[in-house]
């Protein structure tokens, strides 16, 4: 169960007189000593293997850097041996402050560190940090000589045994510089250790960034008073848990209005499973992050900024911190770093389908979970998933769905009412708060009721629980208007919260900010920028305030509770306390004070992204819209759209860009709207028809009215919107339809002077005119295409235009085209060049591409024992690179082939799995082979009347859809099945003149032949 442990119990904290400086006996004075102790890694060893030169060379950039760290953060050098060293942090510094600075050193010594190596070619250069607080006594106060005077304390030992335990490239604390530096810094509680020296186990924390975005309750909260009641929730919660430590893992999510203690529940949760979990994983949910992909996981890594200015990560920022969590899976590494857009990821994942990304990074979550969970039980914990994006919501779900295999605690937290649906697979346990009964929430207002207005307590009761309504939150803002007010009675009280227009919360809110002066208006400017603000951002926000007004401001809100400090490397940034206080001001603010405040913002961040690295393109486009600048607006979110589409988030995407053409609507006409309209549209059509379909209602209409506006557009700036007509041919509804758009586009663009674009409208033609059965028309097109390709421009399109290389396909669409006419050694060489091209070029869709017109080749021409090594390597490359289209082609033709070489039966179940494969994905990309293949070998099994049902089947969509190709083929293939069956003699002689008719009519020479060949072995006369 959960129970507090004795040993929990937090040390008395250090008392003011303690901190001020007190005399000793011996006329040393007490003072709280925050001490440091690195060493190296390893540097006897290094000492071995390296030049002696080399390695001075290295221990000096070493101790160099580690200067500097300590420098920067106000320490002092106490003493420096050859591979580390000891720093104490000024004593004139107030506690907290001095451990914060500490823990800042440690940190940026390990960050030193790994730079030193990689500068150097040592990757195994790492380093340990220790960090103690205690009270010590100190002879000699004068500030130039303190240091050099003996130091009596615990701090300066512990920091000594920290450093020997912790690991390579971690800082590791003492619970009582923990305690100090609790609001600056997070932590990751290490157990209770036995210290050399010391008579009792020590609590040790890992010192994570000096980022306080980590934990919500603590960036925008103050844990104050007791935790009151909630006792049947946490009953629930201790039988869960125990569940956990069983190993049979769980789902918590816990509902309510804002305000209602989620957040507090959650750090009890906390408080109470830290003896027995190896892990705690928190991330948090932003407002306005909807559409900001894996925002909850990005807010965990340290405030690194990306070479634009913009809040990011690189790949090994990912690596680092998933290998820290002992997450060592390097392709779950690779494929997050993908998903989070990090620099340097691995851009090949971009050439697979949406779909396979998904499945990725599944998997990537299964064997993260398990990794993680390896040490012990885990808890993690997401909070305010109304919040959540859909990439982030995809994978919590599946998280939750798969927690039961591990010990893991999922928590989760969400306002009452938010849709959460797509938990219900996971079937998580709900608990939904309520607010305090009356007797609660007497105990919440006595326990946070300021001090020093006791007395007014008694008479002010009934309307403080009153107007609370039992919520927590407005329990303490009551408490906090008392403390403020000069006149706190019940009259006032009334006066003051009275609701009117407004709601309660506001009139709370608004009672107290004014008595605040100027800083009300740094509290309306900050409510604006959002989620955290920074002193030169409020300067932009409030032009005419002073830079000292506004730090004067800032610390008198967060003195009264409504800031907090919100510190990361590099800035010292407030958010508030909670986000429904945010949200409320901001509510509260007229329409045209918020425009201003928006625009102001727009402009100062959108000509430096480092201004608010936080703000990401997406979150810069709706202060752009909220400002009223549409334009703007829109041009940021297909941006974002963009940026989203690159690392496959196709839902995020999809929203932003369907945004901005919600936007275009309210710009009116003209040029400057159309050419908007159309970057949208460019972008969306590929997502659109990745999400909902090739040939789905909304992915037509989007090219279609993309044509529309493109065709009005100057004639010199159609090759710029080609991909909008790209998709309008690619989005025919059958491939007679493909074909005249083809031309249509053909000739609407003929006088557009770019090779590339009349590459590709030849592109067009020869894919369509190919399986329509026109080879004259496809080879001839295949020639004037491949005329005009250059290999730098291809690397671009290859993306752009159908995923593939157009010469790699040109040469294969050529080979099979050829075959079919009988030119089979000019097919041969064909072939040859397709696969040395593809060979040279490594494109990996590409590559499968040429695979696929291989097994063809090999299939046309009853190549069985080819046939069964091409698919080998097709199952060898969609393995390497997870393309489950090429797998299920692997099986499809590996199974033609055994069944043809005496396996009929287990030949034709490898068949099975692989068409069936292939229709699931939506990949059935040429269907009359497919049955052909389907019937044949359903005849071969002896179940003639099924295989004549499939064959049939088979001609009437092709002579729907015009996929004419095969048609003749498919017309020998019922011939031939429906001679076994005892069909006549007539019918059998009509279906083959009509493959006959059909191959001769479209020119193709080996299929007349076989037709022919046909009609001699049953005896039957051709006719004419």
């Amino acid at each position: 169960m959960l129970r507090e442990n004795r040993t929990n119990t937090p040390r008395k904290a250090v008392s003011r007189t303690a901190r001020a400086g007190g005399a000793s006996a011996q006329g040393s004075e007490r003072h709280i000593v925050t001490a440091l102790c690195y060493d190296l890694v390893g540097s006897t060893d290094l000492l071995h293997v390296m030049d002696i030169e080399d390695y001075q060379d290295l221990m000096s950039a070493f101790q160099r850097s580690s200067r500097q760290s300590i420098a920067a953060h106000s320490g002092v050098m106490q003493h420096e041996a050859g591979d580390g060293g000891v720093a104490l942090f000024p004593i004139d510094l107030d506690a907290k402050d001095a451990a914060s600075l500490a823990i800042r050193a440690g940190l940026d010594i390990v960050d030193a560190c790994k730079r030193v190596g990689r500068e150097r070619g040592r990757d195994d250069l790492r380093v340990r940090v220790g960090i103690a607080t205690s009270a010590a006594l100190i002879r000699d106060m004068e500030r130039e000589s303190w240091l050099q005077e003996p130091v009596t304390g615990a701090a300066l030992a512990m920091a000594a045994r920290l450093q020997v335990i912790a690991e390579p490239n971690s800082v590791l604390v003492s619970e009582e510089t923990r305690n100090l530096a609790g609001r600056s810094h997070a932590f990751v509680f290490q157990g209770s250790k036995p210290l050399k020296g010391f008579s009792t186990p020590e609590k040790v924390w890992r010192a994570l960034g000096h980022k306080m975005e980590v934990d919500r309750f603590h960036a925008y909260g103050r844990l104050r008073g007791p935790f009151i009641n909630r006792e049947s929730e946490m009953n629930t919660i201790a039988r869960t848990w125990d569940g956990v430590l069983a190993g049979r893992g769980a789902s918590l999510l816990i509902e309510g209005d804002a305000g209602i203690g989620k957040s507090r529940l959650l750090r009890e949760i906390r408080r109470r499973t830290r003896d027995r979990r190896s892990k705690l994983f928190f991330f948090q949910c932003l407002p306005g992050g909807l559409r900001s992909t894996l925002h909850p996981l990005l807010h965990s890594f340290p405030g690194s900024t990306t070479r634009t200015g913009q809040m990011g990560v690189t790949a090994s920022d990912v690596a680092a911190l998933f290998e820290h969590n002992g997450i060592e899976d390097k392709e779950a590494i690779e494929v997050f770093a993908y998903l989070l857009g990090a620099e340097g990821r691995n851009q090949l994942l971009s050439n697979d389908n949406p779909k396979a990304i998904r499945e990725k990074a599944h998997r990537a979550l299964l064997r993260t979970l398990e990794a993680v969970s390896r040490s012990g039980p885990v808890v993690v914990a997401v909070e305010d998933i109304h919040w959540i994006d859909p990439t982030s919501r995809d994978l919590l779900g599946e998280a939750a769905r798969l927690i039961g295999q591990f010990p893991i605690f999922l928590i989760l937290t969400s306002r009452r009412g938010s849709p959460a649906e797509w938990l219900d697979a996971a079937n998580p346990l709900r608990l939904s708060l309520r607010p305090l009964d009356s007797d609660e929430t007497r105990l919440a207002i006595r326990a946070k009721w300021p001090e020093h207005r006791l007395a007014r307590l008694p008479e002010l009761f009934e309307v403080a629980e009153r107007i609370s309504g039992g919520v927590p939150l407005f329990i303490e803002e009551i408490c906090q208007w008392a403390s403020q007010s000069a006149e706190a009675d019940e009259a006032s009280l009334s006066e003051n919260l009275k609701p009117v227009h407004l709601s309660a919360f506001e009139s709370i809110l608004d009672a107290r900010l004014q008595h605040l002066g100027p800083a009300r208006e740094v509290a309306r400017a900050a409510a604006a920028a959002g989620t955290q603000v920074t002193l030169p951002l409020l300067r932009v926000l409030l032009p005419d305030f002073s830079k000292k007004a506004i730090a004067s401001a800032a610390d008198m809100l967060c003195e009264t509770g409504f800031f907090t400090r919100v510190r990361a490397p590099g800035r010292i940034a407030y958010g508030f306390r909670h986000v429904l206080i945010q949200e409320t001001i901001y509510n509260a603010l007229l329409r045209k004070q918020r425009q201003v405040l928006h625009r102001r913002l727009f402009g100062a961040v959108n000509q430096n992204r480092g201004t608010a690295a936080w703000i990401d393109t997406g979150a810069l486009a709706e202060h752009a819209e909220r400002g009223g600048l549409i334009e703007n607006a829109v041009e940021l979110l297909i941006a974002a759209g963009k940026e989203s589409s690159s690392r496959s988030a196709m839902i995020e995407a999809r929203q932003y860009l369907e945004h901005a053409l919600e936007l275009c609507s309210q710009l009116g006409e003209g040029s400057a709207v159309e050419t908007l309209q159309l970057a949208a549209l460019t972008a969306l059509g590929p997502i659109l028809t990745g999400l909902v379909g090739l040939n789905s209602p909304p992915a037509r209409k989007l090219y279609e009215d993309g044509v529309e506006i493109a065709r009005r557009q100057p004639m010199e700036e159609q090759s710029k919107w080609f991909p909008i007509y790209w998709g309008w041919w690619f989005t025919g509804s059958d491939f007679r339809i493909m074909h005249d758009r083809a031309l249509e586009v053909q000739s609407m663009l003929a006088k557009v002077d770019d090779p590339e674009i009349q590459l590709q409208v030849n592109h067009c033609i020869w894919a369509i005119d190919f399986n329509l059965g026109r080879h004259r028309e496809t080879q001839e097109a295949i020639k004037a295409g491949l005329a005009l390709y250059d290999e730098r421009t291809a690397r671009k399109s290859r993306t752009e235009f159908g995923g593939h290389d157009a010469k790699v396909c040109g040469l294969g669409q050529m080979a099979l085209s050829l075959w079919l006419t009988g030119q089979t050694k000019a097919s041969d060489a064909a072939l040859s060049r397709m696969i040395a091209f593809v060979d040279r070029i490594a494109h990996a869709p590409s590559k499968a591409h040429s695979l696929d017109t291989e097994a063809v080749s090999a299939f046309y021409r009853d190549d069985f024992d080819r046939l069964i090594e091409v698919s080998a390597r097709m199952a060898d490359f969609a393995r390497k690179h997870d393309m489950q289209s090429l797998s299920g082609l692997s099986q499809l033709f590996r199974g033609w082939a055994e069944a043809h070489r005496g396996n009929l039966a287990s030949g034709h179940s490898v068949f099975r799995e692989g068409l069936s494969l292939l229709r699931t994905l939506g990949a059935v990309a040429d269907l009359p082979i497919y049955l052909y293949m389907h019937a044949t070998l359903v005849g071969l099994a002896g179940t003639l009347g099924d295989a004549i049902d499939i064959v049939n089947e088979a001609i009437q969509k092709a002579e729907e859809t015009g996929h004419a190709y095969w048609l003749a083929e498919l017309h020998r293939c019922r011939t031939v099945l429906g001679a076994q069956a005892g069909v006549p003699r007539d019918a059998l002689a009509a279906d083959l003149r009509s493959a006959v008719e059909i191959a001769e009519s479209q020119g193709a020479t080996t299929l007349v032949r076989r037709a022919r060949r046909s009609m001699q072995e049953l005896g039957l006369v051709a006719g004419r």
